[in-house]
């Protein structure tokens, strides 16, 4: 039976395991698929020796730790610097390299293109991870211009500014708006993060990476709110307007 999973350094949020086990069992597979979760990055290699794994995919922290640990990167995870799939290769039994994937990219550009309207010009992409640099990669690949929310701010990069940055002209300007933060993410559920509401018009689309909870803090503001025109969507498929 092979052996795939999830590596993360908790990983009490992801529906990854239920998920495939349930997958394999219904289509009669002979796999099985288990979570790793790790306090280090440098745990990597022994969790395929020590497990005969086929396969990996990789969460929050390590979309970008993890590429010190491979010895090959497939294109598209090259271009974005963050990886979450990883192919091991054996020889005569035991490990030989890792090679990353990244499938974010293609999974976020077959969500948002049924979508995207002309006037999604501008993208304010909140949090600067693995995550939000596979996002970026597809913003580019649509020709769609972007700044990036960070908790600090980056000297080297004039696109990124701060939490408290955050002002009436730049959601106005911004009708695309993309949350790769963790934060509201189960069990953390209750968290959120500040953010001028009311700023936000009929004209938005607000993206919310989160799938676990299926409808997060920060949609639920944007859902519940006066302007019930607004268009969102969350990682997990549901979309209102």
């Amino acid at each position: 039976m092979k052996k795939f999973g999830l590596i993360g350094k908790t990983l009490k949020h992801s529906f990854s395991k239920d998920f495939f086990n349930y997958k394999f069992e219904n289509e009669k597979i002979e796999a099985s698929y288990h979570n790793f979760e790790i306090d280090k990055i440098t745990s990597l290699r022994s969790i395929f020796s020590k497990n005969d794994i086929f396969g990996l995919n990789v969460t929050v922290p390590y979309k970008e730790q993890v590429l010190s640990q491979l010895d090959e990167l497939d294109e598209v995870a090259r271009k974005i610097g963050a990886v979450n799939t990883i192919l091991p290769f054996y020889k005569n039994g035991k490990l030989s390299s890792l090679k990353g994937f990244n499938t974010d990219a293609f999974g976020f550009q077959q969500l948002i293109k049924p979508y995207l309207k002309a006037h999604h010009t501008n993208a304010l992409v909140l949090g600067s991870g693995g995550s939000s640099k596979a996002i970026i990669y597809i913003l580019n690949l649509y020709n769609i211009d972007y700044n990036i929310i960070s908790r600090t701010q980056k000297a080297d990069n004039p696109k990124c500014f701060t939490w408290k940055e955050i002002n009436s002209y730049m959601v106005k300007h911004h009708p695309l708006i993309i949350n790769t933060t963790p934060i509201g993410m189960y069990p953390n559920i209750n968290q959120e993060f500040e953010f001028p509401y009311q700023y936000i018009s009929k004209n938005h689309l607000i993206i919310d990476l989160i799938y676990n909870p299926k409808l997060t803090n920060f949609l639920k503001k944007i859902k519940f709110s006066k302007r019930s025109n607004i268009e969102w969507l969350s990682n997990a498929g549901s979309s209102s307007s």
